[in-house]
């Protein structure tokens, strides 16, 4: 009976009533997961990627089994080092070379004076530091240097260099696909160097080490100084950062990053960056899920 009289005092309340109803306190804003990996991702890649300096829209990423070798370390520190980044490039669906020996396309040089150990690299091997970010000073702790390729439908390779570099008065960045013309042209990697100051890692663990080199290494993610809004490692020797943003691994976020690199199609558009950031989506609820 109760239960009846409650009904028929609901029902009895006009649709005005209902209208006249304050709701008291903030209205709550519903965000979806979706949207907020959505944001994530794009924040990501647009801070930490960088495309490639004369293919517009292009993001490049090895192609060649990757190899890497440590110069300045004892013998086991650098297996350790070069294990690990090999374990990521695994994980994250880049090309491996297994073989032992095998050639080395990524150098990681431990130096007491980083600056003399840059010199002496452009003056033997000056394509291994002439086409990343046209510097010729080491200003970072760990810096990281860029030999990038272009390849077309053919097979042949090209540097991919800066306007600057290649002696060019102005910079004719080539669409990598218009309506539906291409140029045929993709973005790859082709060599990195890195030259890590021994002062800034001493002290730091092997692991996180090679967590902040394989970001750097794996993709085209040169060093700015400026803290990322996300955790990340790229902020790891970075002073000023937020605690959240701060870690000593490769985060969730890192980790999906190269994912969605490695997992976007290689061939020639001018979607290639949105691409990217669905397929870090991906990644990142397929991490919630496992």
């Amino acid at each position: 009976m109760r239960r009846l009289l409650l009904t028929l005092v609901f029902a009895t309340v006009s649709t005005a009533a209902l209208a006249q109803i304050q709701i008291e306190g903030p209205v709550e804003t519903v965000t979806s997961q979706a949207q907020r990996d959505d944001n994530t991702a794009r924040r990501a890649v647009q801070a930490i990627l960088a495309p490639s300096p004369s293919l517009d829209g292009q993001y490049a990423k090895w192609k060649e089994p990757i190899c890497p070798h440590v110069y300045g370390l004892g013998k086991m520190a650098a297996y350790l080092v070069e294990s690990r980044i090999k374990e990521i490039a695994t994980k994250v669906g880049a090309p491996v070379d297994h073989k032992d020996p095998c050639v080395a396309n990524i150098g990681i040089i431990v130096s007491v004076d980083p600056q003399k150990t840059y010199e002496s690299i452009a003056a033997r091997a000056p394509y291994l530091v002439m086409t990343a970010n046209h510097a010729t000073k080491v200003e970072y702790p760990v810096q990281t240097w860029y030999a990038g390729l272009l390849r077309d439908y053919n097979g042949k390779a090209s540097l991919d260099q800066t306007w600057e570099d290649a002696g060019l008065e102005a910079p004719p960045q080539v669409p990598a696909q218009l309506s539906r013309l291409s140029t045929g042209q993709t973005a790859e990697m082709g060599a990195a160097t890195v030259l890590v100051n021994t002062a800034a890692v001493t002290g730091m663990s092997l692991s996180t080490l090679a967590d902040y080199v394989a970001l750097q290494t794996l993709s085209q993610t040169p060093t700015t100084g400026k803290c990322q809004e996300i955790p990340s490692i790229s902020n790891l020797l970075l002073t000023n950062c937020a605690a959240a943003n701060h870690v000593e691994q490769l985060s969730d976020i890192d980790m999906a990053l190269l994912t969605g690199l490695y997992a976007a199609p290689e061939k020639p558009e001018l979607l290639q960056r949105q691409r990217i950031i669905t397929a870090m989506k991906q990644a990142l609820e397929q991490q919630r899920t496992r």
